[in-house]
């Protein structure tokens, strides 16, 4: 079904994972938010997600995506980075709104571009654990010449990473800052799937996954995951620093980010939108 036909007064939401942004967002849907209902939340384990939305007071369905997905108009990826191409190529099949958290995983797959395309389906990406990206597009309309990104996190955030693994690092015992890769937001967003989305929104609001450079430190000093943006046009320089708490069930992931895809999903529903 294309997106012409899915026009209803409320947007039905279909939500993708529950960890902790799967349950925040569904949280936010059952307090609610104006002009979007919660349809369903798609998961591998029925009866835990049952348990968990009866936890959170909601009666919505709990399933396969493929079945949620017919009646949506809206499909919420919070799920792991490796379901993300089924999960994607469901929801835009379906002609649904994809809102995805796994910025990394779209990157990798520039098909499903050309499958929403097709389908009239409409691909969105949440801020996350970022600020100023409608500063980077209005610069990469012009002449962009430089992005960087330089994050900071504990090292036990970072612990699990593929990279830190297959390098044999010990971040355990660090005393001292270390820097745990430099190079392109394309190989950042590969060896850190669960750490890097930052990277890979970055890159594809500005230069692209190759021509944004990207650092990762281990960091024992720092206690909040922090993220150093420096943009150079030849219109304008943009500099931030965003200082993210680590939530609690889950230290990858900065209290920035689920309060970034809340407003994402809100952003689908409200008469007044502020910034590009």
């Amino acid at each position: 079904m294309d997106n012409a036909a899915k026009t209803p007064a409320t947007l039905r939401v279909v939500v993708v994972g529950l960890g902790v942004i799967g349950r925040s967002v569904v949280s936010a849907l059952v307090r609610g938010m104006p002009g979007l209902t919660l349809a369903g939340v798609a998961v591998r384990d029925c009866e835990q997600g049952r348990r968990t939305l009866d936890s959170l007071g909601s009666d919505a369905p709990a399933g396969g995506l493929e079945d949620l997905a017919a009646s949506a108009d809206v499909v919420f990826d919070c799920a792991v980075a490796a379901s993300h191409p089924q999960v994607a190529t469901a929801a835009l099949a379906a002609g649904c709104t994809f809102l995805t958290m796994n910025s990394g995983a779209l990157m990798a797959h520039p098909e499903l571009f050309d499958l929403a395309g097709e389908k009239g389906a409409r691909i969105v990406v949440p801020t996350g654990g970022l600020a100023g990206l409608d500063g980077l597009r209005a610069m990469a309309g012009g002449h962009l010449r430089e992005v960087r990104l330089t994050s900071r996190k504990p090292p036990a955030s970072l612990a699990d990473a593929p990279h830190v693994i297959e390098q044999g690092l010990d971040l355990a015992g660090l005393e001292t800052a270390l820097c745990i890769f430099s190079g392109t937001a394309r190989d950042a967003a590969r060896l850190f799937p669960a750490n890097a989305n930052v990277a890979a929104t970055l890159s594809l609001a500005g230069l692209g996954p190759d021509a944004t450079m990207v650092e990762i430190w281990a960091d024992p000093q720092v206690s909040r995951i922090t993220q150093w943006v420096h943009v150079v046009s030849d219109e304008a320089e943009l500099r931030l620093e965003i200082y993210s708490n680590a939530m609690p069930d889950n230290p990858r992931t900065g209290s920035l980010t689920p309060l970034s895809a809340i407003e994402a999903l809100r952003s689908l529903a409200t008469p007044l939108r502020i910034g590009s």
